[in-house]
């Protein structure tokens, strides 16, 4: 009786470990996907971000000049502004190198905080 029980087992067996396989797989897969798409959100997010930075300062012409205008929305609770400097410092400030120095862009990240 065992012996007829036991190929039935191992095969079962066998199956279930494909399975569990099919499901990691699939699941790591899903997780690829998902750090994908946060990424993309995170790229976008920040470009539509610098947008609105951009051309709020498009009549600011030195670094200095900037810095000034942003402590001004920081004081004051400019939001839009202050929550697209902050998108920009948290998710790429690489943009902020279209419209000021790298020095002026550490300036500009501190001020969020």
């Amino acid at each position: 009786m065992f012996n007829e029980k036991l190929p039935k087992f191992l095969f079962l067996f066998g199956m279930a470990g494909w399975i569990v396989a099919l499901l990691l797989v699939l699941k790591l897969s899903s997780v690829n996907d998902f750090e994908r798409l946060e990424a993309h959100v995170k790229t976008k997010a920040a470009e539509n971000a610098f947008n609105i930075v951009s051309q709020a300062l498009q009549d600011k012409k030195t670094d200095e000049d900037i810095v000034k205008q942003m402590e001004v929305w920081f004081k004051d609770g400019w939001t839009a502004q202050t929550g697209s400097v902050t998108t920009i410092c948290d998710n790429d400030r690489s943009l902020f190198l279209n419209i000021m120095n790298e020095e002026t862009i550490s300036t500009v990240c501190r001020l969020r905080i």
